[in-house]
């Protein structure tokens, strides 16, 4: 095995977690070129996490993270399907990385379906009404909202945005990676942070 091989295996069992065996195929099937051996991983994680999708997951840890010395709290609920996967450590890195995702990037929802109804139709009330005052026509105007509410979800949605350690990779990307790791289906429940208001001087 060549140094530059050892080296890519390196690099991608630090990026995904997977096992050193499934890192060699996955470099076999595209001819040792790391980025497409990476790609390749992460499709084979996500048909494993599709696998495990439909299961239950009722066990799990509440992990519990404070930042710049207590003014961020972050407390975020993740469930898998066994109490022996909950003490993995695999899980627990998983845990640890979302807790300390929610506190860089400040999510206020896990998923898509979580976006309250009535703040989209908000938003998109807001985008219409701007793109018509520039005098944009009805079928830009249309394209103007939905790009609108895209960028939306991308910025708040936990499950869709970069992680922060890499950013080529999504939080959903790297959930199918933890998924894989543990080997059942993880499901981030819920999470709340918070942080202390600036401090206001006084007039």
């Amino acid at each position: 095995m060549t140094n530059g091989m050892v080296e890519m295996i390196r690099t991608l069992r630090r990026e995904t977690g997977v096992g050193v065996m499934e890192i060699r195929t996955a470099l076999e099937k595209s001819s040792y070129k790391l980025d497409e051996a990476r790609a390749f991983l992460l499709e084979n994680s996500q048909a494993k996490a599709e696998k495990h999708s439909d299961r239950e997951a009722l066990q799990g840890a509440i992990e519990v993270y404070s930042h710049s010395e207590g003014r961020i709290g972050v407390m975020v609920e993740i469930n898998t399907e066994t109490e022996f996967a909950s003490r993995s450590d695999a899980f627990r890195r998983f845990a640890h990385e979302i807790a300390l995702q929610i506190t860089a990037a400040a999510p206020l929802y896990v998923r898509d379906e979580d976006i309250p109804a009535e703040v989209l139709d908000e938003l998109a009330q807001e985008a219409a009404a701007a793109a018509r005052r520039q005098g944009k026509p009805e079928h830009i105007i249309e394209r103007v909202v939905k790009g609108q509410l895209e960028k939306y979800r991308n910025t708040h949605v936990l499950l869709r945005q970069p992680y922060i350690r890499d950013e080529s990779v999504t939080i959903a990307q790297l959930l199918n990676q933890a998924i894989s790791q543990v080997g059942e289906n993880i499901v981030i429940r819920r999470f709340v942070r918070w942080e202390l208001a600036p401090d206001i001087e006084s007039e």
